[in-house]
């Protein structure tokens, strides 16, 4: 199932989404930054962000957004901001690995306000 990220998209879920590039309900993007598709919500519960896991193609990626209420707070994407530049420096196993140009934003349509986002590397662990 492919997700639309707009919050304030009625039907995120819609089953024609997974055939196409753009939402079937509100018509935002499908393909954030040409590459990636997100495909599930793992978690919404921390305070500053909500988390998917997203492929870009066949290998799976998570999708860190920061929560549309903190993203007209400068010292809250800030701090956003850094996590992805410090996580892009660090080399460990046990690190998920970010790309240079792993926090991007993105415009949902007819949106005032970008969200800000993280794309990483899905580390696979034991449940």
């Amino acid at each position: 199932m492919s997700l639309c990220i707009n919050p304030r998209c009625l039907q995120p879920d819609h089953p024609g989404n997974d055939s196409n590039q753009f939402c079937q309900s509100c018509g935002s993007d499908l393909i954030l930054q040409g590459r990636y598709r997100v495909m599930r919500l793992l978690s919404d519960k921390s305070g500053f962000g909500k988390v998917y896991e997203s492929f870009e193609r066949s290998t799976p990626k998570i999708l860190k957004i920061l929560k549309e209420n903190h993203s007209t707070n400068p010292k809250a994407v800030a701090l956003f901001q850094q996590e992805a530049s410090v996580l892009s420096q660090l080399q460990h196993p046990s690190i998920p690995q970010i790309e240079p140009d792993g926090y991007f934003q993105f415009f949902p349509r007819n949106a005032s306000e970008p969200l800000h986002c993280i794309i990483m590397e899905k580390l696979m662990g034991q449940i």
